[in-house]
């Protein structure tokens, strides 16, 4: 017996300190909980949200999702929903001004990605990445003051999504296990609970605009947790979480069990999107007043404790949850340093009282049976007239109203439903055949129209089947006059109406029924509507029913709105109302009265037209509770068509009111916009500034940018920690839909090498980016560089040089070769054309990965070669260095740059037509008709041919997805062969050895180092063609991945689900696949109005670095800067000195006009305006580095040349003469006579 007490006594202890640590590390390993994360060499896996991760995401029974964030001057949101019995119940405090704003919705689950709880709209629109956030409706203040609050905008990802408790420590669950720790089983279940449960944690940013009333409208950055949790793991609890400016951020969570156990687990979202547990130093110092320093200890213990102090106490605010408990959240400042933000502590309690279950108003759609389905007349009364692919919208809302009526009255009638309207079809042959020609999807909207016009004409001179004539009779209810309104499949939605293009027939007698009825179905296919659904992409021949309806006459009839549609106010009733038909009030025939009525204080605003208003009060207030009553039972706003006869009010239709949750204009035109970690990123418009030059759209902002993200991410930390995460951008941001590098993620990561050593800054942008400010805050959110760091970045780029940059360069030639061999065919499926587009994505990042590989050596040998020449790995780049840096780089005796090949071909290629004696009859032809010509010279064919295979593919915009090519545009390529043709051959550029490169330096370098430089600039020019034909073959490779987005447009629009078979650009990829899932008519106006507002980001410029927010900046010129004598400086790549005309393109139309011999002066160059380099005597641009496209083709042909000069669009104006001194660094404006 003493045995078996010893080892108890002994066992316990074991089992606490031994077998706990064991069997948990094991689990850890065994069941590992999903990090979102992937390493550098499998980020194909993580481009695009799996099926995973949209069913982890999506809305769900029995969940609580919390959105909290502050912004700047000490405001914040706080959003909760919670999701239980199929209702959701969402809790909303907005702090603005000093002042908090409440109020709590309710509303049924209806949609599984989309949350819908009164004027609250929560929108996933890309898993852990994005959703859409709109209200707009009553908040109430402190004092019960209710306030019209709009508040929209975007929430995103500043951190991966993370499993909370994945990384908890052992210790977090010490209580679970400590008293009785022999239930091994029991403890190591509930351990597991919390350590594999769906309680998400990540830190976004919610970028909104707010406005109260009347008040100005305010822009925010609303930054904090949003996480997500099963009811089954919310308890008692208490939280805290906070986000600081300097964008670190903490959340802390004190669970407790049964038996007072405690599960407490913290983890802390570091500004270098690295994720840690930490413990909590002392619980009390967050429960106490005074001001205790809150501080939390890591895990790990490799880093110093982070430590904060409580200040000022914001906002207090508590709520009864729907799961029975009390939320208490107390907002309150914060500071670490001379950081700052807003902490949350929420403390979550049982209710002492219980409160009763929620129950809605709601009305559950109705499917007909196979039996009714067949039924060619129905009842309003009827079941099955409920289905609205039965009875069509109009039909359907009817009967759904008669069976609610509460305190109003829906005349009755019956419906001719669509089983009639198909059996009158298969009778009669020749209407069905007509019909069949709408299923051609890719005609003429004349064909339509004919085709329609035809449909109707058949229709209207059918005869109606006797068979129905007595059903109609048999059913009709008795009245003088009646109601003949047609009611299609379709329309009367949220998303789509067809409301006043469908014929409606009113005081219709008995026997001009059956005439009627013809006429509404052939008004199914008048012109109007078919172009209507063309546009929304709709099918174009759905079934229709017809509405014959107890006529209400000698009323005040009227169109009321349970929110102003104009304000999209949810707050006010909007009445229109007039004596006669409702009819005159859609067809604009007469002016009504309009009655609007305050829903918070009742208060009634009539804007009468005549002496009196047609409704009185009770009227007005009887009509105002059956809207109200019906928008309950919808669930939506309603737009409700009535008669009001006396006391009764008579309802004819009831349908949501289409267009209340579209996006607004701040919506629209922030919509792609990336979030930032905190106000100050460093972001730039160099490198990129040309690469990627032109605003993106939909299908580049969703795909093209991340996939570019995820490749730079793999750059930057493949040396350091080898983690790409899943769902944060790092290396890209969008703004304003232009493409900008953020240099603080991507270069300034290893600051203290960048601060030693300038040259970073010249080969990225051609001048100095970085100030003392910006390395400081480097220093302060990413810490010293890896003390392994420089050794494997080194190790790293010596392996790129010497043994595999020739594999990259042919693995790069393979994937354009396979990427080719994919692009679809006419014969394909949509279908089997999106899985053509799924393999396509996956070499196409890496073919991104091969370029940024060349150019990471490309950049490297260059910065080598800048040490070499300096004499030095660390200080200042004189003007000499840079002086010799230009000549360095502008001899190249390598003839494979692709770049510099698209001018030589050209110089040929002109050269052949002279020989071929095409001159005059080229430049007298126009467009294509010049390049056919040339199928008639024996030489000039061949070379024209061989520019195409070898450049075909390249273009404008060639790395975007909705460019063309020069083979498919070929006016740029015509008219810069006619400009050669008119300009005399030039010389071709000498190009010198190493040594004699070297000999002409500046500052010679001399021993081990002249020969070190002699050997490293032949790698250097080696590193600039591989680059350049690693690019060629990634724009191949991007083309090929056009061609199959074109044919997902085309395939659409063959199906008539794309109204335009160039409309896909204006969707994401998953979009796409929804559309031909669903054919969702929201999602076709979705991508019209985006396209609609596209043209407001054209020409847009922007400063050449940011630290904060990039904006577009408007350049203003003195008036002393058009004065003679007017130097600008830059930084050499080319050196020469030439006096000549300027000529300022700021685009390629205006470059088209380049005379001979003319100095180019742009903003920034691509392939596209290689052709000008052989015509023109200098160039300058206002982007650009060392790598950059402009000065890598200046530097093969010899042309003066300088880049980063400021704004030198806007200081100099075509026709200029002026002198460019690359030697010096200048460009002059002269005095015209010296020209003369």
């Amino acid at each position: 017996m003493l045995i078996l007490l010893l080892l108890i006594f002994i066992s316990a202890p074991l089992c606490r300190y031994i077998l706990y640590p064991v069997v948990y590390a094991f689990l850890k390993w065994r069941r590992p909980v999903r990090k979102f994360t992937a390493p550098t060499a499998k980020i194909r896996d993580i481009l695009n949200p799996d099926k995973d991760e949209w069913n982890m995401e999506e809305i769900k029974n029995e969940e609580i999702i919390t959105i909290s964030g502050s912004g700047e001057d000490d405001s914040f949101v706080y959003i909760q929903i919670i999701t239980k019995n199929g209702i959701h119940s969402s809790h909303i405090r907005i702090f603005e001004n000093g002042t908090l704003y409440s109020g709590s919705f309710d509303a049924y689950f209806a949609e599984n990605r989309t949350i819908i709880c009164g004027p609250l709209i929560i929108e996933l629109r890309n898993p852990f990445r994005k959703w859409r956030i709109n209200f707009r409706g009553y908040l109430k203040d402190n004092d019960g003051n209710s306030h019209f609050i709009i508040l929209s905008g975007w929430w995103r990802c500043v951190t991966n999504a993370r499993f909370f408790y994945s990384n908890a420590p052992l210790k977090s669950f010490t209580d679970v296990y400590h008293e009785k720790p022999l239930e091994l089983a029991e403890n190591l279940k509930t351990i597991e609970k919390y350590r594999t449960g769906n309680v998400f944690h990540q830190m976004g940013e919610y970028h909104a605009e707010i406005k109260i009333g009347n008040g100005e409208v305010v822009e925010h950055r609303y930054r904090g947790l949003r996480h997500r949790n099963p009811l089954n793991l919310e308890t008692t609890s208490t939280q805290f979480h906070t986000y600081l400016s300097d964008g670190n951020a903490i959340s802390h969570r004190v669970n407790s069990l049964e038996h007072q156990k405690l599960v407490s687990h913290a983890i802390i979202f570091r500004a270098d999107h690295s994720v840690r547990a930490v413990t909590l130093h002392n619980s009390h110092s967050l429960e106490s007043d005074n001001m205790m320093p809150v501080r939390f200890n890591y895990s790990s213990g490799k880093f110093l404790p982070f430590e904060m102090r409580k200040g000022q106490k914001l906002s207090h605010f508590n709520y009864i949850r729907e799961d029975r408990k009390v939320v208490d959240v107390t907002a309150l400042k914060v500071n670490s340093a001379i950081f700052t933000g807003i902490g949350f502590v929420v403390r979550i309690r049982e209710a002492l009282h219980t409160t009763p279950a929620k129950t809605l108003d709601c009305f559950p759609e109705y499917h007909a049976t196979d039996s009714e389905k067949v039924r060619q007349v129905l009842p309003f009364g009827h079941r099955a007239c409920q289905d609205k692919l039965l009875t069509g919208g109009k039909g359907a809302n009817l009967a759904r109203l008669q069976a609610i009526t509460n305190d109003f009255h829906v005349p009755p009638g019956i419906v001719v439903t669509t089983a009639a309207f198909n059996e009158h079809v298969r009778m009669n042959r020749n209407i069905a055949e007509a019909i069949k020609l709408l299923d051609q999807n890719d005609q003429s909207a004349n064909y339509y129209e004919e085709t329609g016009k035809r449909i109707g004409e058949l229709l209207i001179e059918s005869e109606v089947s006797e068979e129905l004539h007595n059903k109609i009779r048999e059913w009709l209810p008795f009245s003088e006059y009646y109601a003949v309104r047609s009611s299609a499949v379709g329309e009367d939605g949220a998303d789509l109406s067809s409301a006043g293009q469908l014929e409606s027939y009113l005081d219709v007698f008995s026997h001009e029924i059956s005439d009627k009825l013809k006429l509404c179905w052939a008004s199914n296919f008048r012109r109007e509507v078919l172009n209507y659904r063309k546009n929304y992409g709709q099918q174009l021949n759905p079934s229709m029913a017809v509405v014959i309806q107890e006529m209400n006459r000698n009323g005040v009839a009227g169109v009321m709105f349970t929110a102003n549609p104009v304000k999209l106010d949810c707050g006010e009733i909007v009445i229109n109302a007039l004596k006669g038909s409702g009819e005159q009030i859609v067809s604009g025939v007469t002016t009504p009265d309009e009655i609007h009525v305050n829903r918070i204080n009742k208060s009634v605003v009539i804007n009468k037209i005549g002496t009196e208003c047609c409704l009185n009060d009770f009227q007005i207030e009887k009509l105002s509770r059956v809207g109200e009553y019906l928008e309950r039972i919808f669930g939506k706003p309603q737009d409700i068509e009535f008669v009001v006869r006396g006391d009764q009010v008579n309802i004819v239709q009831s349908r949501d009111i289409t267009g209340l949750d579209k996006e607004t204009p701040f919506e629209m035109y922030t919509e792609y916009n990336s979030p930032s970690i905190h106000d100050k990123e460093i972001l730039t418009n160099a490198n990129v500034g040309e690469v990627l030059p032109a605003p993106v759209n939909a299908m580049e902002a969703h795909n093209l940018t991340g996939m570019f993200d995820k490749v730079i991410c793999c750059m930057t930390t493949q040396e350091i920690n080898d983690v790409v995460p899943a769902h944060t951008t790092i290396g890209f941001s969008v703004a304003h839909r232009k493409i900008f590098f953020n240099l603080g993620e991507v270069v300034l990561r290893i600051w203290e090498m960048v601060e030693k050593d300038r040259i970073t800054d010249i080969v990225i942008a051609g001048e100095t980016l970085f100030s003392p400010e910006m390395f400081r805050q480097a220093a302060h959110q990413y810490g010293s560089v890896p003390s392994f760091f420089p050794l494997k970045r080194m190790y790293r780029m010596i392996k790129l040089i010497y043994f595999t940059s020739n594999s990259v360069k042919a693995k790069i030639a393979e994937i354009d070769k396979e990427a080719k061999l994919l692009v679809p065919t006419e014969d394909m499926s949509v279908e089997e054309v999106f899985k053509k587009y799924e393999e396509l994505e996956k070499l196409w990042c890496d073919a991104i990965r091969c370029h940024t590989d060349l150019s990471m050596f490309s950049s490297f040998t260059y910065v080598l070669c800048g040490m070499l020449i300096r004499g030095s790995d660390t200080g200042p780049l004189s003007n000499d260095n840079i002086s010799d840096f230009a000549n360095v780089f502008s001899n190249n005796s390598r003839g494979d740059v692709v770049s510099a090949d698209v001018p030589n071909s050209l110089k040929k290629l002109a050269k052949t037509i002279r020989e071929d004696g095409l001159v005059k009859e080229f430049c007298d032809a126009e467009g294509n008709d010049s390049l056919k010509i040339l199928e008639n010279g024996r030489r000039s064919s061949q070379e024209l041919q061989r520019f195409f295979d070898l450049h075909g593919h390249r273009g404008p915009k060639e790395l975007y997805l909705d460019a063309a090519t020069w083979e498919e545009d070929t006016d740029l390529l015509v008219h810069t062969i006619k400009s050669m043709l008119s300009f005399p051959e030039a010389s071709d550029k000498t190009i010198e050895n190493e040594d004699d490169i070297i000999d002409k330096l500046k500052c010679k370098p001399t021993g081990i180092r002249r020969r070190f430089l002699k050997y490293f600039i032949g790698q250097t020019h080696r590193g600039v063609a591989f680059r350049e034909t690693a690019k060629n073959h990634l724009v191949s490779t991007t083309n090929s991945v056009r061609k199959t987005c074109r044919m997902i447009g085309k395939k659409l629009y063959q199906k008539g689900y794309l109204p335009d078979p160039n409309l896909w650009m204006h969707f994401s990829i998953d979009e796409l696949k929804e559309l031909n899932e669903t054919r969702s008519a929201k999602l076709i106006s979705r991508a019209v109005r985006r396209k609609q507002i596209a043209s407001k980001f054209e020409g847009l410029q922007f400063p050449l670095v940011a630290h904060g927010y990039m904006s577009p900046i408007k350049v203003e010129i003195a008036e002393t800067d058009a004065s003679v004598g007017l130097t600008l400086r830059g930084t050499t790549v080319c050196e020469g000195k030439v006096r000549a005309n300027a000529r300022v393109a700021k685009t390629l139309e205006e470059a088209k006009e380049t005379i001979p011999g003319e100095i180019l002066i742009t903003r920034y160059t691509d392939i596209c305006w290689s052709p000008f380099f052989p015509m023109i005597s200098g160039i300058v641009t206002e982007i650009g580095g060392l790598l950059s496209h402009g000065a890598v083709v200046a530097r093969e042909y010899g042309l003066p040349s300088l880049i980063a000069v400021t704004n030198a669009t806007q200081h100099f104006k075509t026709g200029d003469f002026v002198e460019l001194d690359s030697i010096n660094g200048t460009i002059i404006r002269l005095d015209q006579n010296h020209n003369d």
